[in-house]
Formats: C-alpha cells, sequence, structure tokens
C-alpha cells in the first residue's frame, strides 16, 4: 500500500551546542541545523521529468532548505537544453554533454568522451544517446567515474555534506553519490520511463535478458531502488509498477503527486485577432516544426495557409492541442488518424496543432510521415518550444487531446486544464486519477487506450459543442487550482527529508557504522537478474 506524506508538516531544526567531533553521529544532527538538499538530474533537460525538477526547485526557494542542482545540459547558453538557461534563478552545477555530442556527430562513440554522453531509456536511432541496455560494464563505470569527480569537485572533502539526496530517476548517480557519502540517505524520484523500461524486460526468460547487459542494468536499477530511503512515485500506477518490479517494501513507497503553477496557468479568453497574431508567429514567423533527419524549421508555413484556422463566417475554428514528445507511447499518430478521420467524414472543422518532438527524436513513425501517409489536412507542427511559451499556446487553443498509454503522470494534462482547457486522455496511467475524478461533472474526456473509434467521437464531442467544452473547461481549472499546487508539492518533500534524515541519524547512533541496505531479493518467479549466463 502506498504511504502518502502528510503535506505542511514542519522540518524539524536543531541547534549545535558547540564544534563537536566529525563523526558519523556528529553528520547525523549537524546535517539537520542547515539542512542542504543536493538533487539529481542526470540527463540534459527536455522532458516532463526537467519540468518538475525545475518547478519544484523554485517551490524550494522559500523555505528554509539549501539547494544544489546537479544536471546534466547539452548545447549554449541559449538553446533550452542547457541546463543553465532552463534552471535559471536555481543554484545549479551542470555536467556538459556537448563535446560528446561534438565527438558522436563525427563518427566517434560519444560514451569514450571524457564525459561520457547519459545514457538512455529508450532505444532511439540518429542521437548520441543509446539505451542503457546497451552499455557495457567499462561504459557503466566510466559514467559513474564521471559523475564522481563531478560531484567531488563541489566539495567531498568534508566542508560540503548534503543532508539529503534527492535524485530523480534510476540513474549511475546513485554509485557515484553513494562513493562520496556513504551515510547520506537518498530519495529517488521516479517520474515513468525507468520503470517502463524495467516492465518492458520483467517477463524475459534468463536467455533474453543475456542480450547486451540487459541483466547488469535490471540488477543495478534494483540495487539503487533497495538502497534508497524512499521512492517517490506520482501515481497509483506507478505505485503498482513499483511494488511489480523493484524489490523495495511497500511502506518505502511514497506519493506525491506533482503540482501546477496555478500563478502562471490559468484560464484567459483572447480575441481571435490575438489568437491568429501568435499563430501566425509560431508556424509563419518562427517555424520550429522539423522533418525527420532535418533541422528545426524544415517544416514552415506561409500566412495563407493559416486559413484553414478560420470558418467561411470568419468565426474561429477550434483548435486541438498535442505537446510532447514524440515517443511510442505518446500515440501522437494515433491523434493524427482521428483527426483526418474527423475532418474526413464531414465532422466539423478543427486545426490540429502538434507542438513539442525534441528536435531529432522520435519512436516509430515520425508524425510528419502520418500526414503524408494520410494525406491529412489542418494537421500543423510548431516544433519544440520553450516552456514560459506553453501558457500562451494553452490559451490559444481549445482542447488538449493526448491519447498517451501508460502516461506515468501527466503534468502537462494539468496545465492544460489550469488553463481552461478539457483534456483528451485514455483510461490508463496517471490522467485518470485526475480528469472526470467526478463523473456527473466531467472535466474532460477519457477514452479507451488505442481505441481510433472512441478517440475520434471524443474529438468530435470536443470540437461540435463549445458550450460543453467550455463548462468542462472551467470545471477542469477549478479542480487543478485547488487539488494541485507545487507549494503543496514541496511542503510533502520537506516532511520527507526530515523523516528519512531522522531515521538514518537514529540508524547511525543505534549501528556506529554506515548503514547499509538489505540484501537484494529475486523477480517475483524466483529468477534472479544475476543468474544471467554469457553468450
Amino acid at each position: 500500500m502506498t504511504r502518502i506524506v502528510h503535506f505542511g508538516d514542519p522540518l524539524p531544526l536543531r541547534l549545535a551546542d558547540g564544534p563537536p567531533e566529525r563523526t558519523p553521529e556528529y553528520h547525523a544532527t549537524q546535517s539537520l541545523v542547515s539542512p542542504h538538499v543536493l538533487m539529481g538530474f542526470y540527463f540534459f533537460p527536455r522532458g516532463g521529468s526537467a519540468q518538475v525538477t525545475r518547478y519544484l526547485c523554485r517551490a524550494f526557494s522559500a523555505g528554509p532548505l539549501r539547494l544544489t542542482l546537479f544536471a546534466g545540459s547539452i548545447g549554449a547558453a541559449t538553446e533550452n537544453s542547457n541546463a543553465h538557461r532552463f534552471f535559471t534563478g536555481i543554484r545549479c552545477e551542470s555536467l556538459d554533454y556537448s563535446p560528446a555530442r561534438t565527438l558522436w556527430a563525427g563518427g566517434g562513440d560519444p560514451m569514450d568522451a571524457p564525459v561520457p554522453m547519459h545514457a538512455s531509456y529508450e532505444a532511439k536511432d540518429g542521437v548520441p544517446d543509446r539505451i542503457f541496455f546497451a552499455l557495457d560494464d567499462s561504459a557503466f563505470e566510466q559514467q559513474v567515474a564521471s559523475w564522481t569527480r563531478f560531484l567531488a569537485a563541489d566539495g567531498a572533502d568534508g566542508t560540503f555534506r548534503p543532508t539529503v539526496v534527492h535524485l530523480h530517476h534510476l540513474t549511475p548517480m546513485h554509485d557515484a553519490v553513494r562513493r562520496l557519502w556513504p551515510d547520506v540517505p537518498i530519495i529517488t524520484h521516479l517520474h515513468g520511463p525507468e520503470l517502463k523500461m524495467l516492465a518492458s524486460v520483467h517477463d524475459r526468460t534468463d536467455a533474453e535478458l543475456s542480450v547486451g547487459w540487459t541483466a547488469e542494468w535490471v540488477d543495478r536499477m534494483r540495487r539503487w531502488a533497495n538502497d534508497s530511503a524512499r521512492l517517490v512515485v506520482v501515481s497509483a500506477q506507478d505505485e503498482k509498477l513499483v511494488q511489480s518490479l523493484l524489490p523495495v517494501d511497500a511502506t518505502e513507497v511514497v506519493t506525491i503527486a506533482n503540482g501546477v503553477d496555478t500563478e502562471v496557468f490559468s484560464p484567459k479568453q483572447r480575441t481571435l485577432a490575438e489568437r491568429m497574431a501568435k499563430w501566425q508567429h509560431w508556424l509563419v514567423d518562427d517555424p520550429r516544426g522539423w522533418r525527420p533527419g532535418q533541422a528545426e524549421g524544415s517544416i514552415s508555413y506561409r500566412s495563407d495557409e493559416l486559413s484553414g484556422f478560420v470558418d467561411t463566417d470568419g468565426a474561429a475554428v477550434p483548435i486541438v492541442l498535442f505537446a510532447g514528445r514524440f515517443l511510442r507511447f505518446k500515440r501522437v499518430q494515433l491523434l493524427i488518424e482521428a483527426h483526418h478521420a474527423l475532418q474526413s467524414s464531414g465532422g466539423p472543422s478543427s486545426v490540429l496543432v502538434i507542438v513539442g518532438g525534441f528536435p531529432g527524436e522520435w519512436e516509430g513513425e515520425h508524425p510528419f510521415e502520418t500526414v503524408g501517409r494520410l494525406g491529412a489536412l489542418n494537421v500543423f507542427f510548431a516544433g519544440w518550444r520553450n516552456h514560459d511559451e506553453l501558457f500562451d499556446i494553452l490559451t490559444c487553443s481549445d482542447v488538449f487531446a493526448a491519447p498517451s498509454v501508460d502516461e506515468p503522470f501527466g503534468l502537462v494534462y494539468l496545465e492544460a486544464m489550469a488553463s481552461g482547457l478539457p483534456p483528451i486522455a485514455t483510461t490508463t496511467g496517471g490522467p485518470p486519477t485526475f480528469i472526470n475524478v467526478d463523473c456527473r461533472h466531467p472535466t474532460g474526456w477519457l477514452v479507451p487506450p488505442d481505441d481510433l473509434t472512441a478517440t475520434t467521437k471524443a474529438l468530435a464531442e470536443a470540437v461540435s459543442h463549445p458550450a460543453e467544452r467550455t463548462t468542462r473547461g472551467r470545471r477542469a481549472a477549478t479542480f487543478v487550482r485547488s487539488q494541485y499546487s507545487w507549494a503543496l508539492s514541496a511542503d510533502a518533500f520537506e516532511s520527507l527529508y526530515a523523516e528519512v534524515v531522522d531515521e538514518r541519524a537514529d540508524l547511525i547512533r543505534g549501528r556506529g557504522s554506515s548503514y547499509g541496505p538489505e540484501p537484494l531479493t529475486p523477480f517475483s518467479d524466483g529468477r534472479s537478474a544475476a543468474s544471467r549466463t554469457t553468450g
């Protein structure tokens, strides 16, 4: 059973009576005098978990915690993937992956760079980051050594010691932290991709696990989870996955939902002229859509091609918005097919705008190729945009649609709802926990996964009935504002930090030595990934 942290519990602060000896017992108590959180983000910023990290760090800024974020970074200071740009206003130390990307572009191995490229939970072509399972033991050691050097450079000489370490995802950062601070409690924040990857191999045979270095990485991730004082998940769906995939006690799994910046995301009415000026900018003046294998801006439009945004009477045509990465579970292709089916059947007019798709990254058929295969009309690609632009994009749209299957949480759905857009989602993953919670007063539409007919029907209802769309959007905004905020999430984490630090202090006092994890247990069917045979 998931244990939910109570919001608002105070973080205990203790005063030291003098400069005691710097023993483990000293660190166990002294760390609470001025709590210092080391937060780790292994990847360069580009997806939803990066947004969560940024919002959470900002929410801590008004509290008693001192927080230092250590994050991956790539690109120049003007690029959104640059950590210092993305995490502006946050004390951030960045590990630059740019030289590894340059090495890869020149035909070299980015994993052999002095700072090797981070690995990935997905196998993708044409990008420098390879799936974890493709990295051998030597490459793993290079990953750990790189992060150990980087963390040590900030003061592992005893002058800097974090109170608690908060790591996003299961990554080699766990081993780097343990090499430097074996007694400091680690909270691991799971955002979903690692669970999807582990789930994909959970039911494989030993022979299948022997392909590549799959078994070794499964063992490592299970060990990191076992070593964590707490695993934080964002939804009931992920809690179930954790219980089936990772060797942890149910009492150590905590659900803390993501929040929404309701000061930014709120309903706003725009005139047709204002909307058209914005779409002119995003699609014509500053195009960033991209064709497979080509650069940003390789998909662009003329002003006259936006005529479909207005009907023959001069009224605004409903705009359906998707925003996210082009990952397989997002089902962008299904959304395009549903919109095309609606338009082809003589249904109500609408425009589908696709925002996102990190440049060069996609799984399966590229959505632009889906449009070409179908001959779909009124589908526009706005490209990867700064998150600061998302509010304007949402308030120039009418419906948010993302038929993802097993979406771990879905922060963007909440941001759309807070902005007054009713969402279309599936009955899987995180969205059902906050969409249509009260079936008598729906806030959006939920459809079965991978159901083209149901998705098309939901689109038709959403674009055909403006009054119902407005009503559901208003309910959605009210619900999010009352139930979700980053301040509540930050309070929950502060309480959790205090809890695990107290537990670790008691263990150190009782044992007089560093805390160690319990032995790993095998898979539920008795298999252990450590039993892998080479071949």
